[in-house]
């Protein structure tokens, strides 16, 4: 073990010191180990490898416009649609099966200026996962995220993002969530936009869906029609209500729709399957 681990952090750090300019090819290396090396230890070296380069690539004056394909594989990378953000996110899981969340966010007002960069540190425990707050970099609900649609609330851009986080080895947890920025230009992290039905007046600031780990739950866009779609969890038997590791899809599909002021209003029961194709 030892001897695996010396080599590795050999090789790590010969990779290292090679020309910055070769960004792509020691991220994709550095982003496959971190994610599929059989041993965990050497998968966080990995991890502390990629976060450093891609934190040097973030300082680089032309780092937001940097090609990222060859980690897309392992590695989430989202741009916003005004070119104004981008969001990369990825995961490490260690020995026990623990899901430990990584995610950067870039983000610059107008193309000619430099953008400003944002370290996100998943510090929400389970048990305090809150609905009605903003939250800051500080204090993120950490997920890899794998959508986002931009929408406006008050003429400000908004960015909904859906995500995953592997909560342990028996439960997992979807999320949607929001990313915007103030006149400052400061990162805020949910935003009250998320309705339960149309005369509901204490929106949610985020959505959180729990289930068990060996299901699979459908949670989207469907950009064209301007909705969130998600399968509807119930516990797998009535003797489990409140046990989210127990809760599972029934094949009803529900959904948010984006109405007017950018709120995102919640409906039971999708009638209309045309446009959902293959989840």
């Amino acid at each position: 073990m030892r001897a695996l681990l010396s080599a590795s952090v050999f090789l790590i750090f010969f990779c290292s010191v090679q020309l910055k300019a070769d960004y792509n090819p020691l991220l994709k290396k550095y982003s496959d180990s971190l994610r599929y090396h059989r041993n965990a230890d050497v998968r966080l070296l990995y991890n502390d490898s990629f976060t450093k380069l891609i934190r040097d690539l973030a300082d680089e004056d032309n780092g937001f416009n940097e090609s990222l394909d060859s980690i897309m594989s392992t590695i989430s990378v989202l741009n916003s649609e005004d070119g104004k953000l981008r969001v990369i996110s990825w995961l490490v899981i260690n020995d026990k099966e623990e899901f430990f969340n990584y995610c950067l966010v870039m983000y610059r007002a107008k193309e000619n200026k430099p953008h400003k960069t944002f370290w996100l540190r998943d510090k929400i425990e389970s048990k305090s996962d809150s609905i009605y707050e903003d939250f800051t970099a500080d204090f993120w609900p950490g997920a890899l995220y794998y959508q986002m649609y931009q929408f406006k609330k008050k003429g400000r851009n908004h960015y909904c993002v859906l995500g995953m986080n592997g909560k342990n080895s028996f439960c997992n947890q979807k999320i949607i969530d929001v990313l915007w920025f103030d006149k400052e230009e400061e990162l805020h992290i949910g935003a009250p936009v998320f309705y339960a039905f149309e005369k509901d007046y204490t929106p949610q600031y985020r959505v959180f869906f729990e289930y068990a780990d060996q299901s699979t739950m459908l949670l989207r866009f469907e950009k064209e029609q301007k909705m969130i779609t998600y399968s509807n969890l119930v516990p797998s038997n009535p003797e489990k209500i409140g046990m989210k590791q127990y809760y599972i899809p029934d094949g009803r599909i529900d959904f948010y729709v984006l109405k007017k002021k950018g709120k995102w209003i919640r409906y039971d029961g999708l009638k209309d399957f045309d446009f959902l194709g293959n989840e």
